[in-house]
C-alpha cells in the first residue's frame, strides 16, 4: 500500500519529507518497515534525527497511526504531544495513506497549524476519487501560499470545475503581462474546449 501510494505522489510521500528535513537521508529505504528489525532501525534513525523531542514524537506517532488501533493516542497522552501537532500528523497520514483525505482536508483549515508542503499536499489531494472539491475547500481555508506552477495550475482547474467565473477572477489577480496569467487563459481555454 505504501509503496504504491509514495508511486503516486512521484516517490516522495510527507513522511519521506518529514524524514528528509530532519537530515534522514534515503527515506523509501527506511519506510516502511517489514519486520521487527527494520521497525527498529528506522526508531534509532528518528531518535538520531536533527529534530527536537516533540518532532520526533510526532514521527512516531504517525508510525503507531498505521496499526488503526488507538495506540497513537495513547501516545500521544503519554508525551504530552500537543493537539495541534496530533492534529497535524493526523492530516499528514491521512494524504499518505489515501484514507478519509477529506478528514485531512478539514483539519488542515486549522489556523493553529503551520501550511508548510503546499505541493505535496495539493498532489495528494489530486489523487482522491473526486479532488476537484477538495482542492478548492483546502486552497480557500487553509489558505496556503500556491508558488509551485503546477499548483496554480491544479487550482484554477479545480475552481473552473465549480465556478468558471470563480476561475476567470482568479487568473485577473495575476499582472495582464504576467506569464502565469498567460499560462493560466490557455489552461481554461483548454478545459472549457475540452468540455464542448
Amino acid at each position: 500500500e505504501i509503496e504504491s501510494r509514495r508511486a503516486q505522489m512521484a516517490d516522495v510521500l510527507i513522511f519521506d519529507v518529514l524524514l528528509i528535513r530532519g537530515g534522514i537521508r534515503q527515506p523509501d529505504m527506511l519506510y516502511p518497515p517489514t519486520d521487527l528489525h527494520s521497525l527498529r532501525r528506522l526508531l534509532d534513525v528518528i531518535d538520531g534525527s536533527s529534530y527536537d523531542s516533540l518532532k520526533k514524537d510526532c514521527l512516531v506517532y504517525i508510525l503507531l497511526k498505521w496499526f488503526q488501533d488507538g495506540r497513537e493516542a495513547t501516545y500521544a497522552e503519554e508525551r504530552c504531544i500537543p493537539p495541534q501537532f496530533v492534529s497535524l500528523a493526523d492530516a499528514y497520514w491521512h494524504l499518505d495513506t489515501g484514507i478519509n483525505v477529506e478528514k485531512a482536508v478539514s483539519i488542515l483549515s486549522d489556523a493553529r497549524l503551520n501550511r508548510d508542503y503546499a505541493s505535496k499536499i495539493m498532489q495528494a489531494l489530486s489523487l482522491s476519487e473526486d479532488p476537484f472539491p477538495l482542492i478548492v475547500k483546502y486552497v480557500r481555508t487553509a489558505k496556503p501560499p500556491l508558488m509551485e506552477p503546477d499548483d496554480i495550475d491544479m487550482y484554477v482547474l479545480a475552481l473552473a470545475n465549480s465556478s468558471l467565473w470563480d476561475a476567470w477572477q482568479f487568473q485577473r489577480t495575476f499582472p495582464d503581462s504576467s506569464d502565469t496569467r498567460t499560462r493560466l487563459l490557455n489552461k481554461l481555454l483548454e478545459w472549457c474546449l475540452s468540455r464542448a
